[in-house]
């Protein structure tokens, strides 16, 4: 792959008016939390980080579907392989009211190291741009493979680089945090002062991320990370030894403004769900997926063993102030997957509703979504996609963006497809793919 071009001492890089479309925004006055162009009505971004672009072969781009209906965004400088797409979000980063997009490019050259990453910044309802990357890039580092924002009313981002090196620990991760107005990067890992845990090989520390007021005080959003290949081999600093990729869930409080000395709790799947639900094995993945609303964390485990079922998997949900809640399963067929992706939402008067996608649910892989009322969880509903068709992994990614829910249909005939249901009524509309190239997998990420 082709490096990125000269790094900045800030590690920024401008990008033109070729990267964005055409529009006209009102930025000043959209109260739409998730309205990247301005026109009054939340965005839906759909990931397609296998594109072809320009003749180059995965480069990689970006659908967002608005008010003024799909457009579709490249990098400036494609380069084959680079997987732009790979993660993506809207988040509030400058001082006006439209969204700013930021796409995750994990295998992105950088500095003549090969698949460091870099996240793309653009800035909603303008034509600028930058282009973020680790202060020290390390090769193989995948930094942007996750990505998170803070959805109440900061500016906080994190992003995940869960191959990247901790000393000389292969593969341990990290996550990169900035917010307050500026993108200056705080890194942190399980070495960092206070934060709970160790930095073991293969841990991928950073696979998912999640902010939100997870104390249940008012004030700077909390930072809970994914590491779903830990292994579940004890206190202290391990070598191959335990159960293998069981995983973590790691909470930091407060990290922008703890200064370098953090506090925080870590748990592993047996700290939250009882053996009656899921009794932990190898490979059971707890950490895979994070979403965050109204106080609430929702974690997976997507190969944990559940109501006696191998490998279907389990989503647990922890109340306002890191209380132990609730475990949902399905436990309907082997290797369903029941927490490959997560979305919370507390948007409009519906409560907080919790989506899980199942991209293996069935026999032949269709795939499916169910959606929890939290208020009502007997209510839940499961869907499935229109045109449903053998290995479409239907749920491979969800989002909630507004009073809509988005699921990614990546193994679609044609490139992958999107599905959007409103409000929960009707039925799953489906925009025709705007992509810059030829499409290969659209909705294999999505933001909202």
């Amino acid at each position: 792959m082709r490096p990125l071009l000269a790094i900045l001492a800030t590690a920024l890089l401008p990008l033109t008016a070729a990267a964005q479309p055409a529009r006209t925004a009102d930025c000043a006055t959209t109260t739409a939390r998730a309205d990247f162009d301005g026109d009054g009505v939340d965005d839906v971004v759909a990931g397609d980080p296998f594109a072809d672009v320009r003749g180059l072969t995965g480069a990689g781009a970006v659908q967002v579907v608005s008010g003024r209906g799909a457009t579709a965004l490249a990098a400036l400088e494609p380069a084959a392989g680079d997987g732009f797409g790979w993660s993506v979000a809207l988040a509030r980063v400058d001082s006006d009211a439209c969204a700013d997009l930021l796409v995750g490019v994990p295998y992105a050259d950088v500095a003549g190291r090969r698949d460091a990453g870099a996240v793309h910044i653009l800035y909603g309802g303008t034509k600028r741009g930058t282009v973020l990357v680790a202060p020290e890039p390390q090769q193989d580092a995948h930094f942007g493979w996750s990505l998170a924002r803070d959805s109440e009313n900061g500016t906080a981002v994190a992003i995940g680089a869960p191959y990247e090196d901790d000393g000389d620990v292969p593969d341990a991760g990290a996550v990169y945090l900035f917010g307050g107005g500026t993108t200056a990067l705080v890194r942190i890992t399980q070495e960092s002062d206070g934060v709970p845990g160790s930095s073991e090989a293969g841990d991928l520390f950073g696979w998912a991320a999640a902010l939100g007021r997870l104390s249940g005080e008012r004030g700077p959003a909390d930072l809970a990370v994914g590491s779903p290949y830990e292994n579940d081999d004890g206190a202290g600093r391990q070598a191959g030894q335990g159960m293998a990729d069981t995983g973590g869930l790691t909470v930091v409080d407060d990290p922008l403004d703890a200064g370098g000395r953090y506090t925080g709790r870590r748990w592993g799947m047996p700290d939250l769900v009882g053996p009656a639900e899921a009794r932990q094995a190898p490979g059971d993945r707890f950490g895979h997926a994070l979403a965050y609303a109204d106080g609430m964390l929702a974690v997976s485990a997507p190969l944990a063993d559940a109501a006696g079922t191998r490998d279907t998997g389990l989503v647990h949900l922890l109340r306002p102030g890191l209380r132990q809640g609730t475990t949902f399963h399905r436990g309907s067929g082997p290797g369903d997957a029941f927490g490959f992706s997560l979305a919370l939402t507390a948007t409009g008067q519906d409560g907080v509703r919790l989506a899980v996608g199942i991209p293996l649910a069935g026999p032949d892989d269709r795939g499916a979504v169910q959606v929890i009322p939290l208020d009502a969880p007997g209510q839940a509903t499961l869907l499935t996609a229109p045109q449903s068709r053998p290995g479409d992994h239907f749920g491979w990614s969800v989002a909630f963006s507004g009073n809509r829910l988005a699921a990614g249909i990546p193994d679609a005939p044609g490139g992958g497809a999107l599905a959007l249901l409103g409000r929960m009524r009707g039925a799953f509309t489906m925009p025709p793919p705007a992509s810059p190239g030829l499409p290969t997998d659209i909705g294999a990420s999505l933001g909202g």
